[in-house]
């Protein structure tokens, strides 16, 4: 089974990563020197693919994953930036490189795709976001298209709730969300997990992710219906707020490429001299 991650780059990823990073730098952590990771011989089991998302009214994102053994390396199209991230021990440890301050960030947690959520519960004395009415179902829409020469299998996943919103004492009202989101996935193609375009994912239903009881039936339901990687996502999300004024917005991801290759295990270390700053948790 193909084992791989991916990565992003570009606007939306970004904004995304200018988040993380301040959730990053409010925990703070104590400078010590990274350790370097042990460099592994090249395996039959490494690869690399490329990826783009795209949304309206912003510019297409592009980001490049590689896989080595256990470990994921995920490059943003950033051509600003040199930063990368790094998976090991199956993904259950993320590191954030910044090569041009020397310095790496551990997140001691695999949950950083719901950061977002877990940042509004962080506000929860100013802002409470109160979740009703959830329903989260999935179908299997059928026969897909063939990609990048893998045949596919269309499902689709459709998230309702309702968001009770009280800003310092105020009452702002209830938002009516709905999110379906299509995917195509090629069954028993694993490409690994991809924390970033997760974070993209989960975006849609942000205020939602503040809900344990929603996390945990969404967490099921697409562990029911995805079983392998998605080759291209669409998300369509729709709200409507108090004042019954309706939003629309559309999300796509898509693998571009999927190549098979040794990958050089130099990519994977962390060079001597970082910093680390060790025990940031995000956790739920």
């Amino acid at each position: 089974m193909f084992m791989f991650a991916p990565i992003q780059g570009g606007s939306m990823v970004c904004t995304m990563a200018a988040l993380v990073g301040i959730a990053l730098s409010s925990a703070g952590g104590v400078g010590a020197t990274a350790p370097r990771c042990i460099e592994l011989p090249a395996q039959t089991g490494d690869y690399m693919y490329t990826f783009s998302t795209s949304e309206e009214s912003k510019s297409p994102s592009t980001g490049t994953v590689r896989v080595h053994g256990d470990r994921t390396r995920i490059d943003m199209g950033n051509r600003h930036s040199r930063d990368y991230i790094l998976l090991t021990n199956n993904g259950t440890r993320m590191l954030s490189v910044h090569p041009d301050r020397k310095e790496v960030n551990e997140i001691s947690s695999p949950s950083f795709e719901r950061i977002i959520g877990t940042s509004l519960r962080a506000v929860s004395p100013v802002v409470k976001f109160n979740v009703l009415n959830s329903k989260i179902s999935f179908e299997r829409v059928g026969t897909g298209q063939k990609l990048l020469g893998y045949a596919t299998e269309q499902i689709r996943i459709t998230e309702r709730f309702d968001v009770h919103i009280i800003a310092m004492g105020f009452d702002g009202g209830t938002e009516r969300h709905t999110v379906v989101t299509d995917y195509w996935v090629s069954p028993g193609l694993d490409l690994g997990s991809n924390p970033l375009l997760a974070l993209l994912e989960h975006a849609t239903t942000a205020m939602a992710q503040t809900d344990g009881d929603f996390v945990a039936k969404e967490a099921a339901i697409r562990a029911q219906a995805l079983q392998g990687t998605p080759l291209r996502t669409v998300v369509r999300e729709t709200s409507a707020d108090r004042k019954g004024v309706q939003h629309s917005k559309t999300l796509s991801i898509e693998i571009t490429s999927v190549s098979k290759g040794a990958q050089p295990a130099e990519l994977f270390e962390i060079p001597a001299g970082y910093k680390t700053k060790a025990g940031v948790n995000i956790s739920m």
